[in-house]
């Protein structure tokens, strides 16, 4: 975690899928503000930067670059309180959604927000996920 030092305290993280997201755009892969971790919206891209045309590979892809900045922060699934996902095609994508989520996810389960969208900013991502965490008071 990288500290920011203006405003109020506040870290931000750079997981490793994110560096290079984050050196273009500024745009940190969450923001830790007191007990709280806000995840930016993740998508399903491989460490070289490509995408799969198989949606639970993406799906899978993207859990796991979520899950990669949960790590980062010394956080886990098991901390997620909330999720918010936009799909390019939900009603497509809605088994194998459900069929991945399982293999991260465990009770209690966040709350979740699944919304179908016509596009993401990077086009060949067919899904993008944010999430908030809580986080133990001495973290």
């Amino acid at each position: 975690m990288q500290k920011n030092t203006s405003g109020p305290w506040r870290d931000i993280v750079v997981s490793p899928p994110f560096a290079a997201f984050y050196q273009a755009t500024h745009i940190p892969a969450a923001r830790k503000v007191g007990n709280r971790l806000l995840l930016t919206g993740h998508t399903g891209d491989t460490p070289d930067g490509s995408y799969s045309d198989d949606v639970r590979d993406q799906l899978r892809q993207t859990f796991r670059n979520m899950e990669a900045t949960l790590q980062q922060a010394s956080a886990s699934w098991a901390d997620v309180v909330t999720l918010n996902s936009y799909h390019v095609g939900l009603q497509a994508q809605a088994d194998a959604l459900l069929e991945v989520a399982a293999e991260f996810l465990a009770e209690p389960y966040p709350s979740w927000t699944a919304v179908g969208v016509t596009e993401l900013i990077d086009p060949p991502a067919l899904v993008e996920i944010s999430c908030e965490a809580a986080l133990p008071d001495d973290s």
